[in-house]
């Protein structure tokens, strides 16, 4: 009968996870997740920007982007490599309430940190994963920006466990082949993802430039300069966006409203 739960292919994805904002004073708190399939991630040009990552060529961190111009240029160069692929691009993104969590009085930090850094992971690279039909096995590999707080959980190892856990209590057609925890600056699909949260958070924000410090003010108009770019400002419109604040589901938010506020108020 063993036929009877075969599939026809599989399908090999590379699944990216990051996060941006931690903390009540870091809001807003999001953790990203993209999937890329891997024959895709594999090709030369991708594999060829990696090597020169890997190298210490070149850095990449939104966070710490001030309008420098090599800075600029390394973003401007990695969103236009994966731009070409975009119908193959899947990004998941949950906005969590950290004060919401941290004012549970039964419930001490670690398990707080366990919500955060364990059960919101897993549902966002469950939807990423799941649903590609029952004729066809998603076979995903996993990797995360090395941090403390994955570490002290094991969560290259949890994630794997729940989610084949999910797979197979649910009778879904994926697995979870593998989970790496990476230094910064080794895999361009995870600074894409920082990148690509960074630029989610400064159009969340929506800050007022006036006055404001010249890191900011370079990020506002560095996000206006590439979202004019449709391939760009058709992904983040896209985008699974979830915000979670203590319900018992998460919401799904249209981000290009989000998108359509901020134009409005630093482009026209």
């Amino acid at each position: 009968m063993s036929h009877l739960f075969n599939t026809f292919h599989t399908k090999r994805i590379n699944v990216f996870f990051d996060e941006s904002g931690k903390g009540i004073k870091q809001r807003p708190n999001l953790l990203g997740s993209l999937s890329i399939p891997k024959k895709i991630y594999d090709c030369d040009d991708i594999q060829y920007m990696n090597w020169f990552l890997r190298k210490k060529s070149f850095h990449i961190h939104w966070k710490n982007y001030n309008g420098g111009r090599m800075d600029k240029a390394n973003i401007q160069n990695l969103i236009e490599l994966f731009i070409s692929y975009k119908d193959l691009i899947k990004l998941n993104i949950i906005n969590y309430h950290y004060g919401f969590l941290s004012s549970q009085p039964l419930f001490e930090q670690k398990d707080v940190e366990a919500t955060i850094y364990s059960k919101l992971p897993e549902r966002l690279i469950y939807g990423l994963i799941r649903g590609y039909g029952s004729e066809a096995t998603v076979a995903a590999d996993i990797y995360i920006e090395a941090a403390n707080e994955y570490e002290r959980i094991n969560l290259n190892e949890t994630l794997v466990t729940d989610l084949n856990s999910q797979s197979l209590y649910r009778g879904e057609k994926f697995i979870a082949t593998s989970c790496e925890m990476l230094p910064k600056n080794t895999e361009v699909g995870l600074e894409l993802t920082d990148v690509l949260l960074g630029l989610i958070r400064t159009i969340i924000q929506n800050p007022n430039i006036e006055g404001a410090g010249r890191s900011t003010k370079e990020k506002v108009n560095f996000t206006v300069e590439l979202l004019q770019d449709k391939g760009l400002k058709n992904i983040l419109s896209d985008i699974k966006y979830y915000e979670w604040r203590g319900h018992k589901q998460l919401t799904q938010i249209n981000f290009s409203d989000y998108i359509d506020s901020f134009l409005l108020q630093h482009h026209y």
